[in-house]
């Protein structure tokens, strides 16, 4: 199968009815959200502290917080965002086939599986940030890119580092939404005991949030006591005078909702039709921090709704300040009986997008809607390949296997160093969506 996103006659589909005050938000399709990436490399390389050690303060890399070879994963996410092999005969659409950068050190048996399933199209693999900025430069054609690369290379990216700073941090939240929480922002040198009584009156904990572009959620610190406050507001300054970092504090009482998110596609080219890529309920771990996985909801009136105004509003806020502004728009949110609470915005793919990606492509493929899901695999087997696993799985890992048996696995990204993986479980339903997870992890370990 081809999925040539570039040749494919698939459009938006109205969500609301004319005239309705939600009426720009629409359902997208696969194809529809990867053709907006025409003409562009794409790359989901972070630009961490090994590519640039100044960044160590607030970009560790993944290798140094999970172990090595973790950094080597969500590179493979770009590929969900590839407009697909060129389909041979087929006229030449006005649009260019985009390119995916990989990095040089990952799993290549990932690319051979989305080649392979017709989702892989023109690609390239790259040692380093550096050697991807030399590609790009040389080749005079804009980077989609993850993370911002630098203010000397924003002539040549889509997505500018202020731009990207002002939203994937957490210091002007209340210029990027009218829907942001109760909270409060200071020097992080001024905050005292004082702030964190007022945060817990309400009854709950506290959040401190620094307001750098961190990643992995290193940048919240939650505090159930007023020691713990001592103690995390402690060290914060501490690692701010050791990597001269913000000094901004945000100060947030716990919010009391339904903890979900949503992503949008920003194009400048098609501002009247907002493609909502995405609405989940995050699952997070114990720490009320760490993000998991996500349960993607099917694209629906029903769903958007109840969220609709803010996103939109996040949208205007946005285009007001960037009419340019491109990529995936996304924020954390709790859904309260007030109304929604934005608390974490940002403009870059995120852990969710390529298994959102996944459901769009089992409609496309079934026309029926998929729960999809991130499934973590640690096989306990160093050394162990996607491919490995593959042939384990059998048709398991095939796209044909939506519509033979309702279900599927996808990957997410793969650690051969540790023989760990990501992958996405695709079903039917949430129990059937369950119960392949658990046949997952069984087959893993047999």
């Amino acid at each position: 199968m081809n999925h040539d996103a570039l040749s494919s006659h698939d459009r938006t589909e109205p969500l609301f009815p004319d005239g309705h005050p939600l009426r720009r938000l629409v359902r997208p399709t696969f194809d529809t959200i990867r053709r907006a990436f025409d003409g562009l490399f794409v790359s989901t390389i972070w630009n961490d502290a090994v590519e640039d050690p100044k960044r160590a303060g607030f970009r560790p890399s993944y290798d140094s917080l999970l172990g090595p070879g973790s950094s080597t994963m969500m590179p493979f996410v770009a590929a969900w965002m590839s407009t697909g092999p060129t389909r041979e005969g087929a006229p030449a659409p006005p649009a260019r086939p985009n390119v995916v950068l990989f990095l040089e050190g990952m799993d290549r048996s990932l690319v051979t599986w989305a080649t392979r399933a017709g989702l892989l199209g023109r690609h390239e693999f790259v040692t380093s940030v550096p050697a991807m900025k030399a590609r790009v430069a040389a080749a005079g054609m804009p980077l989609y890119s993850i993370d911002d690369v630098g203010e000397d290379f924003d002539a040549h990216v889509r997505v500018r580092s202020d731009l990207s700073r002002w939203l994937n941090s957490k210091e002007h939240l209340e210029t990027v939404t009218a829907f942001a929480p109760r909270e409060v922002r200071k020097d992080m040198y001024d905050v005292s005991r004082a702030d964190y009584e007022a945060a817990a009156a309400s009854g709950g904990r506290v959040f401190l949030k620094t307001c750098n572009t961190e990643s992995a959620g290193m940048g919240v610190f939650i505090a159930a006591s007023a020691a713990e406050f001592d103690a995390h507001l402690a060290a914060l300054r501490d690692k701010q005078r050791r990597y001269d970092l913000n000094r901004t504090l945000v100060i947030q009482p716990e919010i009391e909702g339904r903890n979900q998110s949503f992503q949008v596609l920003l194009d400048p080219r098609t501002k009247d039709e907002i493609q909502v890529v995405a609405v989940t309920d995050q699952l997070v771990e114990a720490d009320g921090k760490t993000y998991r996985s996500s349960i993607n909801h099917p694209i629906t009136p029903g769903v958007v709704e109840p969220v609709g105004a803010a996103i939109l509003d996040m949208v205007d806020h946005v285009f007001a300040r960037h009419p340019d502004a491109f990529g995936f728009l996304m924020s954390d949110f709790f859904r309260t009986d007030a109304g929604p609470v934005i608390y974490d915005p940002g403009i870059r793919p995120t852990g969710n997008t390529a298994t959102a990606l996944a459901a769009h492509l089992a409609r496309k493929l079934t026309g029926r809607f998929f729960a999809t899901s991130l499934v973590p695999l640690p096989t306990n087997r160093p050394g162990m390949t996607f491919g490995d696993f593959a042939r384990r799985a059998g048709r398991l890992v095939e796209l044909d296997n939506l519509a033979r048996e309702g279900r599927a696995l996808v990957p997410w990204g793969w650690n051969a160093v540790q023989g760990f993986g990501m992958l996405i479980a695709l079903a039917e339903d949430l129990d059937a969506l369950e119960a392949l997870r658990a046949e997952v992890l069984r087959l893993a370990h047999a």
